[in-house]
């Protein structure tokens, strides 16, 4: 039908946790480990677990968020059931540590910033290496600002935010 498959690029996850069901008869999920991708071959009945980055920074580094991707198959149909658990939007993620790597993350502005980067043109980027404390980050003093004028009870509008958002 001239349609080619969709594929996801190379991303890490920016929640806490992802439950995925995984197609058994189409193995495109892979993961950068060891300098190459390696493909997850699903095990019929279980659940493939993917840490994401706020379990990363509430873990101060133990849990890796890993990088992956998801590759498109020109011969077989593939279904997948992702479930993403990730904290409220006002939640500040901070890690479980005495001496942490991190400075606390707002979930609603790391997931506003991720979104912006992913689905517009504002042209800016956000990873939890920007939040690591021995960076000088313009993201901590941003999502101070978020902070202060986001409503999380009502839906996110990149509009709203855009004046903040944009990257020098």
């Amino acid at each position: 039908d001239g349609i080619t498959p969709l594929g996801i690029s190379p991303h890490k996850d920016a929640g806490f946790l992802t439950i995925l069901l995984q197609d058994i008869d189409c193995h495109s999920l892979q993961v950068w480990k060891d300098e190459q991708w390696m493909t997850i071959v699903p095990v019929p009945g279980a659940f493939t677990i993917n840490t994401g980055d706020m379990a990363e920074i509430w873990s101060n580094g133990k849990y890796k968020a890993p990088l992956h991707r998801v590759l498109s198959n020109e011969t077989k149909e593939r279904y997948s059931a992702p479930f993403f658990y990730n904290p409220p939007y006002d939640a500040l993620i901070a890690p479980l540590s005495s001496e942490p790597i991190f400075n606390p993350v707002l979930w609603g502005y790391f997931r506003a910033v991720r979104f912006a980067g992913d689905l517009t043109d504002l042209g800016v980027e956000i990873q939890i290496e920007d939040f690591l404390r021995d960076r000088n980050s313009k993201h901590l003093e941003t999502q101070k600002l978020f902070e202060e004028q986001a409503n999380f009870k009502t839906p996110f509008s990149v509009e709203t935010f855009r004046s903040i958002l944009v990257s020098d």
